[in-house]
Parts: structure tokens; sequence; C-alpha cells
């Protein structure tokens, strides 16, 4: 990648973010971990922010949003990130305080190399840890054992598949389970994770807002105006028929402007999308996957 993607050009996003959230560097590696996580955790996944971001910027590469924009929208207006931009903070804060750690991509269904996560070495150990997808604590990666447990909000489940050398994760509540991804143990290349990044802006899942967030025991995720609440118990699902930045207002703690911002620039990305012919309907990007 071009020098701006360094990860040590990060240094004072990373100080600022342990000097906002008092976190102070501990001997104990796992403790340490879990420390930076559990603050890491309140920002939301959410789309908003990038898809202002590609309105502004749509071919330049001044689309990505960086660690210290990323923590600045935070602080100021409750913005979190998609997993490229949480997963590349995440690592800065990490890679600043000693951790051996690097990003892989994942695919998820008919969608390939559409995710990114992080896996952290701890010993001999591996462990993945995803921002993006909500997993806030070191999930231990062993070939040789499946993986099982429980979260506030939902199950997680994660094994090894030989024959094809990936990674399979899961989650699960008392009703039903779903395959979510799948990667190998790999770590991306700084050219490639820049292309899948820049190709990400120009998605399917950018033509409508999305955002997630763990509160307490639930985990809160929107779509549009599809609104689903997980626990361990079950789901509960409604349609916002009004008021839908005062709503995410609410639910994700988003500055309601941000929210409108979204929505005004969303049709005029995907003309964007048809005029540089970047756009693929669902039914031409099925017969593509098969």
């Amino acid at each position: 990648m071009q020098s701006s993607f360094r990860i040590e050009n990060h240094k004072d996003s990373v100080q600022a973010f342990m000097r906002h959230y008092g976190i102070q560097p501990q001997s104990a590696e796992t403790q340490f971990l879990s420390e930076i996580l559990r603050h890491f955790s309140g920002f939301p996944y959410e789309n908003i922010s990038k898809i202002i971001k590609v309105n502004q910027f749509f071919r330049s590469e001044e689309r990505i949003r960086k660690p210290e924009e990323v923590l600045e929208d935070h602080l100021q207006y409750g913005l979190g990130g998609t997993c490229f931009s949480l997963t590349w903070f995440l690592q800065s804060i990490l890679m600043h305080h000693g951790f051996r750690c690097y990003p892989v991509i994942a695919h998820m269904r008919n969608r390939p190399n559409e995710h990114c996560a992080l896996v952290v070495q701890m010993g001999r150990a591996a462990y993945l840890v995803d921002p993006g997808y909500l997993l806030h604590k070191p999930f231990k990666m062993d070939p040789d054992q499946p993986r099982l447990y429980h979260t506030e909000h939902t199950g997680v489940e994660m094994f090894f598949d030989r024959r094809t050398e990936q990674y399979h994760l899961y989650t699960f509540n008392r009703q039903e389970k779903k395959w979510r991804y799948c990667f190998r143990n790999h770590a991306v290349t700084d050219e490639a994770l820049k292309t899948y990044w820049l190709d990400s802006f120009y998605r399917r899942t950018m033509h409508g807002i999305c955002l997630t967030r763990v509160d307490n025991d639930q985990m809160i995720y929107l779509h549009n105006d599809y609104l689903q609440i997980s626990t361990i118990r079950g789901k509960h699902k409604e349609r916002i028929k009004a008021g839908l930045a005062l709503k995410i207002k609410e639910l994700f703690g988003i500055d309601p402007q941000w929210v409108e911002q979204a929505l005004e620039k969303l049709p005029q990305n995907l003309a964007l999308e048809k005029q540089w012919g970047l756009y693929t309907s669902k039914r031409e990007k099925e017969n593509e996957t098969g």
C-alpha cells in the first residue's frame, strides 16, 4: 500500500483512543487485549459514513476512512465504520502495543472477498477478532477442535475444513443456525487488502443503510427500515415506518444529520455506479455466482 496506509502513520489516533478510554498497557497479553476490545466494541458497524464518503470521493482513494477520521467521527457523532475501516483501526492499536496481528479476507455467500477481520497471534495460539461482525472477544482458532461459545446475544461456532483449509463461522440461537463466512488463516497482502477495500464501495450492500451494535445482552441490527433485535432466546423483528433518523439516534447514538445525508446520497451513488458501469443488479449478480 501507499505510505498513507502504513500502520505506523496512525500513532496519534492510537494514543488518542487510549487516552480517551483511560486504557493502560498491561503485562498480561490476554487481559490487555480484552481491555482494548471491550472499549473498541463501542464503535458500531455502520455504512452511513461510507455512503457519504464515497459520494464525495467516488473514484478517488480518499473515500477510504483512516483511523483518525473513524475516531473523530465516533467521538463527535457516534459513528463507527464497516469491517475494513474498523479492522484497520484496531490493527493499528494492537500493533502499536506490540501485538502480532494481521488482516484476513473472508468470503460470504455469493460475495467473495467481501469481509475483513483480524487474526491475533499470542504465543503459539491464533485468535480471530472481528470488529465488523461484533466479535469483540478473542476467538481461539484450533484446526483440531471445533470452537463453540455463547456471547451475550447469540452463539458463535467455528470449525476448520481440512479439505479446503478454511475456517467457517456460524451464529446460532435457540431457533436457528446460520453460516456467516469462511476464510483461510493467511495474511492478506497490503495491495490485495487495498483492492478489496476500494471495491467494497460499489457492492450491493452499499445500496441501503445497514447498522449493527451490541448492547448488553442483545445485538441490534437495522437494514433500511427493517429492525431486528437478537438475544440468545430469540429475535424481535419490526419495520420502522416513521422517524428512522431519530430511531437510529435512539438505538445507535448516531447524529440524525448523518442518517439524513446518507439517505439523500443513496440514489446519487446508484446513479454514479450506473454512469461508471459499476452497477450490477441482484439478478445479474446471482447469475454470475451461480
